[in-house]
């Protein structure tokens, strides 16, 4: 059985799609840009501080379904230019101290101004 995982904590998503998803003891994330909470706009236009801002909305949802980045399995990494990878890939270092999740990262076009996008799967410990 499935259910939604929503927080006030995070901007709400503009679609009709949930934040995340439990299902048993498996956690999915829909995709979290660098949004401000309060705002839900942008919070920068520097690459690292949307990815520091994109890994406090996924620690948020992540916590209201009693999870942590110590339980993330898997990333996808949507960046819009791969020329940010190592300024990502520094902020990414310092979130995932333990064993590192798999991850794949790839070039997209997003949403004006976002400059990343993670999606994660995780498990429930």
């Amino acid at each position: 059985m499935k259910a939604p995982i929503s927080s006030d904590k995070v901007p709400a998503p503009p679609g009709p799609y949930s934040p995340g998803l439990t299902v048993g003891e498996w956690i999915f994330l829909s995709g979290q840009g660098g949004f401000d909470p309060n705002t839900g706009k942008v919070v920068s236009d520097d690459l690292a501080e949307q990815t520091e801002q994109t890994f406090n909305n996924i620690e948020t949802v992540l916590e209201a379904a009693g999870a942590s980045l110590d339980d993330v399995i898997s990333c996808l990494v949507h960046l819009v230019d791969l020329a940010d990878f190592p300024a990502f890939n520094a902020v990414y270092e310092q979130k995932f101290t333990g064993v590192k999740p798999v991850r794949t990262t790839v070039r997209a076009d997003l949403v004006a101004g976002l400059l990343v996008e993670i999606t994660v799967v995780a498990r429930a410990s």
